[in-house]
């Protein structure tokens, strides 16, 4: 898809995007220009990979940055991920990511472990995590028959200090290979988060614009999808290098500095009044 005209709806990435990284600082102008779509009342939804955070956090923390979330137009990969696994009646889990979510799992209506038999290893964002744990989900996987869920694939993200660290897909790599089973992944850039985000917006994709500040993770499915795409060039990378790594038919429809950047849509229009 080429942007040829200016889209209905909004799909935005979270960190590089709205905010710096972990620390929740925002960028530059994205506030105002985020205060301009709710008002405008843009079908809007923020579809994030974030692990780390519980989808109720993060919205308070976005709301405390300057940012009218409605946690309603919140998806990410570990609230999906929770959702999806209850669904497919996997309760028991061997949870390798942020260790402060233990209770948030607990409270959700499962039962994590430490070791053992679990229904599913779950890979999370956890810069701390050692061999040693690697090592406690190994029994699970290639005894135990335990499904590998990788919440996503992010080989890095940019801690609350601005440090790249690697992410849940670097460890997801290593234990399928040792399981000899690909893991399920859940968030991007597998497309399941992206037609969630579409179903809570009503959106088409030919209508949607897609705004990431990851190329190659994000906005590859997204274009695949039939979405427009826009590169902000204000989180993981600074230039457009990273687009080497890409055919170029993958390459996004815009690339711009910031959200602040890119012309909103227009106000969407009016929803006529179906009562007699």
């Amino acid at each position: 898809m080429t942007v040829s005209r200016r889209p209905a709806n909004l799909l935005l990435d979270i960190e590089g995007v709205l905010v710096r990284d972990k620390s929740c600082a925002p960028v530059l102008g994205a506030p105002a220009w985020f205060a301009g779509i709710v008002a405008r009342g843009t079908p809007h939804c923020l579809v994030s990979n974030n692990t780390t955070h519980p989808p109720s956090d993060l919205a308070a923390a976005l709301r405390e940055a300057g940012f009218a979330v409605d946690e309603a137009r919140l998806v990410t990969a570990l609230g999906l991920g929770a959702r999806l696994l209850a669904s497919w009646g996997k309760r028991r889990l061997l949870w390798l990511g942020a260790p402060d979510l233990q209770d948030w799992w607990r409270d959700a209506g499962f039962e994590p472990v430490r070791e053992g038999p679990c229904d599913a290893v779950v890979v999370g964002a956890n810069p701390d995590l050692a061999i040693a744990d690697l090592d406690r989900a190994l029994p699970a996987l290639v005894d135990g028959g335990a499904e590998l869920v990788a919440l996503h694939r992010g080989l890095f993200f940019l801690d609350a200090d601005g440090r790249r660290r690697f992410g849940p897909g670097f460890y997801a790599a290593a234990l399928e290979q040792a399981a000899a089973h690909p893991a399920v992944t859940i968030g991007k850039p597998q497309a399941r988060i992206y037609r969630r985000g579409l179903e809570i917006i009503g959106g088409a994709p030919r209508d949607t614009l897609f705004i990431s500040d990851d190329p190659v993770a994000d906005l590859v499915t997204a274009k695949r999808l039939g979405m427009g795409t826009a590169f902000v060039l204000s989180g993981k990378h600074a230039d457009c290098g990273v687009l080497g790594r890409l055919d170029q038919e993958d390459w996004p429809d815009l690339v711009v500095d910031a959200l602040a950047d890119l012309e909103p849509p227009p106000p969407a229009a009016p929803q006529e009044d179906a009562r007699p």
